[in-house]
């Protein structure tokens, strides 16, 4: 998720003629079965992990379960 967060500031957009400026995702990354015991709940812990992301500045990687963000 790093390595894909980190290529995307990269990019160059541009639409109708013009340049969209800087990409940045902000990514919630969840694993089964260590942060759920089901599809259902890893979706959900991943999408809590990617609004702490947001939160947290945007432009950055959060492990659901830990507090472990990049950069």
């Amino acid at each position: 998720a790093e390595t894909i967060r980190e290529a995307a500031t990269h990019l160059s957009i541009r639409h109708a003629g013009h340049d969209l400026g800087n990409v940045t995702l902000s990514m919630g990354v969840a694993i089964f079965p260590d942060d759920a015991s089901d599809v259902e709940a890893t979706v959900k812990a991943a999408d809590v992990a990617l609004y702490q992301a947001k939160t947290e500045g945007r432009n950055r990687v959060v492990m659901a379960g830990t507090a472990r963000t990049c950069p």
